[in-house]
């Protein structure tokens, strides 16, 4: 990237009142705010107006409020400093990459990108380590980066190193042309073999950190097949055909069976060899094992297949991404007791990264 974007810092903050025009009456507070200061982002200012720091003759006022002459605005504005983002060495699991792209196998417990406040440490700073090219397309804290994936959730993760590759996969994206498959770990025994669960997703109101169904919220839909059952657990194959936020842990939890370990959606939050072993009947292999063995603390969660377009080439993408290895271990130690042969192939499989059809398992 040849330049340095300027982002607000929220340490340094100028305040600033004026009054408003009479050509300028009539207009949108957000609008109006943005042609004045044309360097931070409309949403942005629609974010500091929410937030109080816009006052219109000493009232708080909602960003579509139109303006009257006379009227005194003050702002409190943070100053823009230019962004430095540290690259930083990391482990990088790569499953395929060129000049255009590259799709890694991400680690679980690491953040995707930066953001105030949490600057370091993230996929982003390793990223910038790794490669030498990434696109600036998006917000200048996710270079590179053209979908996410939760902290806890471990697999693939498509990035872009030029932005008319970031473009192009974008509107793949948008248009649902790209396709994720996903292997979850939920609690209990679901109810169904397979379905569609259909369930507009917002923020929680009481918890702005989760995702709740609500009236009124955006399109969801998450397809999904049982893979295997096990007491107590069931291994879920899921289809997200949209992208919302917290989708298919929120799905899951409503069906009854949220993700193992998704403490944040009311799951326990670890899993030892003790809630497993209560299930078994032969005491003597029981005995074999510590009980109280750590098996997975994080959401049993992994981004698993992805097929795309390549944004430059048209071939066809079908990649895989092995399974992280507490997720890994914890299927073992389930086969131990009640084997499944669909289960079994997928560990046999492990070191596959380029599948020529994903139907199936």
């Amino acid at each position: 990237m040849a330049h340095k974007p300027l982002v607000p810092n929220e340490e340094k903050v100028s305040e600033t009142e004026f009054i408003v025009k009479g050509r300028m009456e009539g207009r949108r507070l957000d609008a109006y705010l943005g042609k004045r200061f044309f360097e931070y982002s409309r949403s942005y200012l629609q974010k500091l107006i929410k937030n109080g720091n816009v006052l219109i003759d000493g009232k708080t006022a909602k960003p579509g409020y139109k303006i009257k002459e006379g009227q005194k605005i003050f702002i409190r504005l943070p100053e823009l400093e230019p962004l430095h983002l540290k690259p930083q060495e990391m482990d990088i699991e790569i499953i395929f990459e060129d000049e255009s792209i590259a799709v890694i196998n991400k680690r679980a417990d690491v953040v995707v990108h930066p953001s105030r406040g949490h600057m370091e440490g993230t996929l982003v700073n390793g990223l910038l380590y790794y490669f030498e090219n990434l696109s600036d397309f998006n917000d200048a804290y996710r270079p590179g980066i053209v979908h996410r994936l939760d902290r806890f959730t471990s697999g693939l993760l498509v990035i872009a190193k030029n932005n008319q590759s970031h473009a192009a996969l974008a509107e793949q994206f948008q248009t649902r042309n790209i396709h994720k498959e996903y292997v979850a770990l939920v609690e209990g025994k679901m109810r169904f073999e397979n379905g569609t669960i259909s369930l507009p997703l917002g923020i929680d109101p009481r918890n702005r950190e989760r995702a709740a169904v609500c009236n009124g919220g955006k399109e969801a839909v998450t397809d999904y097949n049982v893979i295997a059952r096990y007491p107590g657990f069931t291994l879920v194959h899921v289809f997200p055909k949209t992208g919302r936020t917290h989708q298919i842990r929120i799905h899951m939890k409503s069906q009854g069976n949220p993700i193992v370990c998704d403490s944040l959606y009311d799951a326990a939050p670890v899993l030892n060899k003790e809630r497993i072993l209560t299930n078994v009947t032969d005491k003597i292999s029981v005995e074999e094992h510590d009980p109280e063995e750590l098996l997975m603390d994080r959401t049993a969660l992994h981004a698993w297949r992805i097929h795309f377009e390549h944004p430059v080439t048209k071939q066809e993408m079908h990649l895989t991404a092995p399974i992280a290895h507490d997720f890994l271990e914890t299927l073992k130690f389930l086969e131990i007791f009640w084997p499944c042969p669909k289960v079994a192939e997928m560990i046999e499989r492990q070191g596959i990264k380029h599948e020529k059809d994903t139907d199936g398992i």
